[in-house]
């Protein structure tokens, strides 16, 4: 990074969905950087931290809603550059985990150290590399080191973590595209946006340390559970939530057959 090209980004860029802040919350009961998240001894810290808050039975509940709470960075690493002609620094060393307590159970921060980052190459193909090279640094080393270990610890199938991931930037594919509000705020980054989900999908395997691309994936979709009019998004891979004492099987849980499926239907139009 040349000093010519390197910011230090706005704190007020880090959107609530990112689940990100530029100064960590003082009543968190943990706080770990996700290089210490990526050794044993740290991954079994928090996650039997945050098992016991979710009352779940072993570390595999703990690791998938982990995961749902830190997709907020992924959609982030997409928003930065596209958005913000922006690359933070998403290393290990400077993101860190906290766990919270709250009123509905639980929460999860990410606190971003440095606010350095680097402004985008004008050139639209130098532009193109300059993003891959950040998903590839974020993806591969990052992510990859995070998740094999979470695997490791928890027995949970390294493929299953990857596969929280996609629904959600998908998800937030769809607010630039169709949100009322977010789609018009949106609209000047969303050519970019557009090109940088693609660069997403193209991204190699290894990268991930995966025979195939876990965002290279068809979504499916099935009728909406309350509107028939609608269609829904499965989940790739199942949450767990159903492992939780008060938890049962999700209506877009890819588990569940058609008749199940239509039995929560049925149940939810009741």
């Amino acid at each position: 990074m040349t000093q010519e090209s390197q910011v230090v980004f706005d704190p007020g860029l880090l959107q609530p969905q990112f689940y990100m802040t530029a100064e960590p919350k003082s009543d968190a009961e943990v706080t770990l950087t996700l290089a210490e998240l990526s050794t044993p001894e740290g991954a079994k810290v928090f996650l039997r931290a945050f098992a016991e808050v979710l009352e779940a039975p072993d570390l595999q509940a703990a690791v998938t809603y982990f995961c749902s709470w830190f997709s907020g960075v992924v959609v982030a690493s997409l928003y930065f550059p596209a958005a913000a002609s922006l690359r933070p620094d998403f290393s290990a060393d400077n993101l860190s985990a906290q766990l919270l307590r709250t009123p509905q159970g639980h929460a999860l921060n990410f606190v971003i150290g440095s606010r350095a980052a680097e402004t985008a190459p004008q050139a639209e193909e130098a532009r193109d590399e300059w993003t891959r090279e950040a998903l590839r640094r974020f993806y591969g080393e990052t992510c990859r080191r995070l998740f094999e270990n979470f695997a490791a610890v928890s027995g949970l199938a390294v493929g299953m973590i990857w596969a929280q991931l996609p629904g959600r930037l998908e998800y937030f594919a769809e607010t630039w595209r169709t949100h009322p509000e977010i789609s018009v705020m949106l609209s000047p980054a969303r050519e970019q946006l557009e090109r940088d989900y693609r660069l997403h999908k193209t991204l190699e395997p290894d990268v991930f340390g995966r025979k195939k691309n876990p965002f290279d994936l068809r979504l499916r979709y099935v009728e909406h559970p309350t509107d028939p009019a609608q269609q829904i998004q499965l989940r790739p891979s199942c949450c767990l939530y159903h492992t939780l004492p008060s938890g049962q099987y999700c209506y877009t849980c890819p588990k569940l057959n058609e008749r199940e499926r239509a039995e929560l239907r049925a149940k939810a139009r009741a």
